[in-house]
């Protein structure tokens, strides 16, 4: 093995470490006060759906990066549990529009200062690198991404 590929074999490590512990953080419920608990998927359904209100299924799926039918079951619990609503488009009776309802931007609003908290943390520290450290690391995780939707289409016959 060359020493390229030691790094890539590693920097793939790394990757699956993170993807796990971030695994582990999907699977807790975030407290809303109140009694209330979103599990992170809804919570980051929720935000897609703030942040494109009115839009429909598909682009509520494209934003995600998950099929429309996976969104269309997301907004079904969220609209049991009274954070969103579905309507039908009003020029196409098959197309399903969706915005939040007041319950749901109260639950965007706490999200979304929970993120900013957490996401000037990470800019901060990686403020530290230069611009074309940057680059390199997006355009790693750009090839990293289009593998990972040529397994998916690989497994599932369709990428996302």
């Amino acid at each position: 093995m060359n020493n390229k590929e030691e790094a890539i074999r590693y920097m793939t490590g790394r990757l699956a470490r993170i993807i796990n512990k971030h695994s582990r953080i999907e699977e807790q419920p975030i407290a809303l006060g109140e009694g209330i608990e979103i599990t992170p998927r809804e919570i980051r359904a929720l935000h897609a759906i703030g942040l494109n209100e009115g839009a429909n299924l598909k682009t509520i799926a494209s934003v995600l990066g998950v099929t429309k039918s996976a969104v269309s079951q997301m907004v079904g619990k969220l609209e049991k549990r009274g954070f969103a609503l579905k309507e039908q488009a009003p020029d196409n009776r098959k197309e399903i529009l969706v915005r939040l309802t007041g319950k749901g931007w109260e639950a965007f609003n706490i999200h979304q200062e929970f993120h900013e908290r957490h996401m000037s943390n990470l800019i901060e520290r990686l403020g530290e690198f230069t611009d074309p450290q940057l680059a390199t690391a997006s355009a790693v995780l750009s090839v990293v991404e289009t593998v990972v939707d040529d397994r998916l289409a690989e497994m599932f016959g369709k990428k996302i």
